[in-house]
């Protein structure tokens, strides 16, 4: 099934009889790479109806997919970003979410939800999980008391003494949506944080110092490493190069060499090595993302954040 009759399958579902459940997501790393211990929370039946709203509401509002990639903008209001789920963390998640027994693997004290990294709003029938929505939990997810400020509950025309011991917040929104192994990106940010995405672009920015080192791509490489360090917006930079792969393409080098020549781009070569400095690392990083373009209408050239094949 494609990315696009999945969208329009999803569009199209009735999860109004579906059961609804609320799981809890925590991590914990050995050896650097994260690991998640699921648990199911009790939820009264007002709260299902609120759960499923928020998923619902997710789904009419989205109007039009594209695939997510490193450099991508956030999405706009209506549109959302896929990626397979099996390219992420979400994919251990559901691994361990599918053989938990909703009935027995449940929460059983404050402290382990005070511990959870995020929640999953999860819709089911009777032949297993339909849809479901991760929600990274922000600061304010546990309530804290303001100082100075006693919290009342007013309820059956009366104030009670609210404990913000036990007081949890959900938001109304979640990060994306799961439906058959493909995932739908509402917050591009969110996701990313969610799904640790600066630890796997980490591991790609090491393995391409190592690719090109060994292909004798760059002098002076260390400038390099050295103004990317944790720095996101590099790392994305370099995780796209890596994606792409025109760094390993000859003739894309080639005509890279041939153009910086003749339009005075200013980025020096030696011997067939692209010569980093510091006035032109950013140069060679955006053309080695493909990112500098030229308008055949006003006859200019343009160094874009975001491209988008046309056909």
């Amino acid at each position: 099934m494609t990315n696009q009759e999945k969208f329009n399958e999803l569009k199209g579902l009735n999860l109004n009889e579906s059961f609804v459940s609320l799981a809890i997501v925590k991590e914990y790393k050995r050896d650097r790479v994260s690991h998640y211990n699921i648990e199911y929370v009790e939820i009264e039946k007002e709260l299902e109806t609120r759960l499923r709203n928020i998923l619902l509401s997710r789904i009419n509002k989205a109007g039009s997919f594209e695939e997510y990639s490193f450099d991508c903008p956030e999405p706009e209001e209506d549109l959302v970003r896929t990626i397979p789920y099996e390219s992420t963390d979400f994919y251990k998640i559901m691994e361990s979410l599918v053989i938990l027994n909703p009935e027995e693997d449940k929460v059983d004290s404050v402290e382990d939800l005070v511990k959870a990294k995020s929640y999953i709003i999860i819709l089911s029938n009777n032949e297993g999980i339909q849809l479901a929505g991760f929600k990274a939990i922000p600061e304010n997810w546990k309530l804290k008391k303001s100082k100075g400020l006693i919290p009342l509950l007013f309820e059956n025309n009366t104030f009670k003494d609210l404990e913000t011991d036990n007081v949890f917040s959900i938001s109304n929104t979640v990060d994306f949506l799961f439906y058959k192994e493909l995932l739908f990106i509402l917050s591009k940010k969110a996701f990313e944080q969610g799904m640790n995405f600066r630890d796997g672009m980490i591991a790609k920015a090491n393995s391409l110092y190592e690719e090109t080192e060994e292909l004798n791509l760059f002098v002076n490489i260390d400038i390099l490493k050295n103004r990317v360090g944790n720095n996101q917006r590099y790392l994305r930079k370099l995780a796209t190069i890596q994606n792409l792969g025109y760094y390993k393409d000859q003739s894309y080098l080639a005509k890279f060499k041939f153009v910086n020549e003749s339009k005075n781009w200013g980025i020096e070569f030696d011997n067939g090595q692209i010569v980093i400095t510091d006035e032109t690392l950013d140069d060679v990083l955006t053309v080695l993302q493909n990112k500098r373009l030229y308008s055949e209408l006003s006859e200019e050239d343009f160094d874009v954040e975001s491209v988008k094949k046309l056909g």
